[in-house]
């Protein structure tokens, strides 16, 4: 293994300063609000609470005074810390660090677990609790992961940057950060550490792309996409640039965890959990409360949680995401799923990003309308004209915007997917 643990900002952190200062730290606040979410301090606090058995709640760090207010947490309780009372540990070095975590997370200790805040792209965020044995079921520890070096982009308090950390830290990598304005100089990063692993949202590798035209990294062996809809576009752009990667599909949330991975857009339902999933007469996709974090006010149905994910049932046991309830647009009683609109104007050479969304409208309810996020070397007249020429033959009148506009970005989540309003 590396002795070296995380890279932010060119400073870098060993395993060695982890276990050091854990050893060194003889308080604790079962609050992780790290200001501008350093994810070394974050990261740090995570392991601190599993070596002495406190539950933990990770906030965001650049959540205001009053976002803090509202999710009824009090601004005195985050800035207290707490004396240790049980005796200190002295952890000797890095495989006992993880031999003492794994016993804490096989005892499956409701002490020491773990909170986390959906993103949510409206809306006030829900608390969701995990144990440490849900939140790390899927780590893989195996002599191949030795070697890997971990493109971190994710927020280090959202359920996608926990589990990278943990298959990370589980494995003795290293881990870098490009994240945030990190992903300007993600060239750099990808040659400078020669990174092996990136695992993002699709809108993240949007916006990485133009940083990388022309460039091939052939030692980027595992690409990941989770949290948004993907397209063959996008996979295919990524192919390009990273030509020897493997390119997985990962499906997962908050409330559950990572679920389900593919290849593709088609995910396939693994055994062990096949009673736990089911898809219900309206195609929206259900989880048994077994697969759960703890929230108190789930609304589940005969122990069934709705995601509200709409999917395609391709077999039995094999799925298509297709969109959220929240992305559909009714238009003069006519339903739009925002995300095929979005993918189809992504097809269009010179289109970098594109979010899809319902105006008010007087007559109709709704329109259609795109904010577009174009390459360099194009015109705005240009770009309009093509996405009305291709949407004219590949989609029906009504599901076409009516209006779109040329943006500089597309807004985004703490999580880094598009804010879906």
């Amino acid at each position: 293994m590396s002795n070296d643990f995380l890279i932010f900002n060119d400073k870098v952190y060993t395993y060695d300063n982890l276990i050091n200062e854990i050893n060194d730290t003889d308080c604790f606040n079962r609050y992780v609000y790290v200001e501008n979410n350093i994810p070394y301090e974050v990261f740090k606090r995570i392991i601190h609470s599993i070596v002495y058995d406190y539950p933990i709640e990770l906030i965001d760090g650049d959540f205001s005074d009053n976002e803090i207010q509202k999710m009824d947490i009090s601004l005195n309780d985050i800035k207290t810390c707490t004396v240790l009372l049980n005796n200190k540990h002295q952890i000797k070095d890095y495989n006992c660090l993880i031999s003492m975590l794994n016993e804490k997370i096989k005892s499956s200790k409701q002490d020491c677990s773990l909170s986390l805040y959906t993103s949510g792209t409206t809306g006030r965020p829900k608390k969701i609790t995990h144990t440490l044995q849900s939140i790390t079921r899927n780590v893989k520890v195996s002599e191949r992961h030795k070697d890997d070096v971990w493109g971190f982009a994710y927020n280090p308090t959202h359920m996608a940057g926990i589990q990278v950390f943990f298959q990370a830290l589980f494995n003795g990598n290293k881990i870098i950060y490009i994240f945030d304005d990190a992903r300007k100089n993600v060239k750099e990063l990808l040659e400078k550490y020669k990174i092996t692993h990136i695992s993002a949202t699709a809108t993240y590798y949007r916006n990485i792309l133009p940083y990388l035209k022309s460039h091939k990294f052939d030692y980027v062996r595992n690409i990941t996409l989770g949290g948004e809809k993907c397209d063959e576009k996008l996979l295919g752009e990524i192919s390009k640039i990273f030509p020897d990667c493997r390119m997985k599909n990962i499906y997962a949330s908050t409330e559950a965890g990572s679920l389900f991975v593919s290849n593709g857009e088609d995910f396939e339902i693994p055994a062990e959990i096949r009673e736990f999933i089911k898809i219900n007469d309206r195609d929206e996709l259900l989880i048994n409360k077994k697969l759960l974090g703890f929230f108190e006010n789930f609304n589940l149905q005969d122990d069934w949680y709705n995601t509200n994910d709409i999917v395609e049932k391709i077999s039995e046991n094999k799925f298509r995401f297709k969109s959220r309830k929240t992305d559909m647009i009714n238009v003069g009683g006519y339903k739009v799923n925002s995300l095929e609109v979005e993918e189809i104007i992504l097809e269009i050479d010179g289109i970098l990003n594109v979010y899809v969304y319902g105006r008010e409208n007087k007559v109709t309810g709704n329109i259609v309308a795109a904010d577009i996020v174009m390459e360099d070397g194009f015109s705005d007249t240009d770009i309009k004209k093509k996405i009305r020429n291709h949407l004219e033959k590949s989609l029906q009148s009504w599901k076409i915007p009516r209006i779109i506009n040329i943006v500089d970005k597309i807004e985004q989540t703490r999580t880094g997917k598009k804010v879906r309003k």
